[in-house]
């Protein structure tokens, strides 16, 4: 019988925050001594992102999706990179910028010596749920089981998504993420990345390894929310949501949708009414397509309806 496979981004998509500083404040609450402050490590980010974005951007092409509305065409596995190949290149030089951050954060050590023991306290001490609304409701409604549901992120820890998403919904193993390396002789972290899932180029590489694993018979689900998604969303083979709500945040929303996608505007003015849950945006090949969601209920409502 076939089944539904969802793999999930987990910051604000998941989440209602972005959760990488709760993570540095982590570090700096087990280790109050830490220098330097978690600024200069945010400086060092900035500073990458502005000298190399402006030089990768000239490989970039957008919109992406201009030159697949021009051919009146479907997204298959055989135009795929064909379409999205500068969009590929650019997410792999990207890795750069991000690689020059973790550097800096290794060079400090600002992970190291943290137990698993200590990130469970800490989000222990968070007041109230980062999960947004919905999202569990969303897994009783569609009996997603354990071996369902896949998180594939850039966040740095398994051992902090697995805790804020619980045990109940989520195996350890089916969590792909920009891990912290662990000290085994000691059980903590010992201050290094893994550096496998740094941008969307990444991605796509590890959701093949996903979909491989899944067999035939499933349909598979890829739900996000930012730039390092957009890849996944749109992959042949896959139903791909871009998790947006053009009411909460319109500037990220006009951004992702219409600066780097390039949706219609006449699909974008009817998902901005207020009666509509979701819309597709563009068709894949074996009745696949990519949508627009405004919230996780409205993820079980669209998933409901295709099945």
């Amino acid at each position: 019988m076939s089944r539904n496979i969802l793999i999930c981004d987990f910051d604000e998509t998941i989440t209602t925050k972005d959760t990488i500083n709760l993570l540095a404040k982590l570090a700096y609450s087990v280790k109050p001594e830490l220098k330097p402050e978690w600024s200069h490590f945010e400086t060092t980010y900035m500073d990458g992102y502005n000298e190399l974005q402006p030089i990768y951007l000239m490989k970039r092409s957008l919109p992406l999706l201009l030159q697949i509305y021009m051919d009146h065409a479907k997204i298959t596995d055989e135009n795929f990179y064909q379409f999205f190949g500068p969009e590929i290149e650019y997410q792999k030089l990207c890795r750069n910028i991000e690689m020059n951050s973790m550097m800096e954060m290794e060079k400090y050590n600002v992970f190291k010596g943290i137990t698993t023991q200590d990130v469970n306290q800490y989000i222990n001490t968070l007041e109230g749920s980062v999960i947004r609304n919905g999202f569990f409701d969303c897994l009783k409604e569609l009996n997603i089981q354990l071996n369902q549901l896949y998180i594939l992120s850039i966040n740095w820890s398994q051992e902090f998504i697995h805790s804020i998403i619980s045990r109940t919904y989520l195996r350890s193993s089916n969590i792909y993420c920009n891990s912290l390396l662990h000290d085994t002789s000691h059980g903590t972290y010992n201050g290094l990345f893994s550096k496998k899932l740094l941008t969307g180029s990444d991605k796509i590489h590890t959701l093949q390894e996903i979909c491989r694993n899944n067999g035939q018979d499933n349909t598979i689900w890829y739900i996000g929310d930012s730039e390092t998604d957009l890849l996944s969303i749109l992959y042949p083979g896959i139903n791909g949501i871009l998790l947006l709500n053009p009411n909460e945040n319109e500037k990220k929303f006009n951004k992702i949708t219409r600066n780097i996608l390039g949706i219609e505007l006449e699909t974008l003015s009817k998902f901005k009414n207020e009666d509509i849950r979701y819309i597709k945006f563009i068709e894949k090949d074996n009745n696949m397509a990519s949508y627009l969601v405004k919230n996780w209920a409205y993820v079980t409502t669209l998933i409901q309806s295709e099945n």
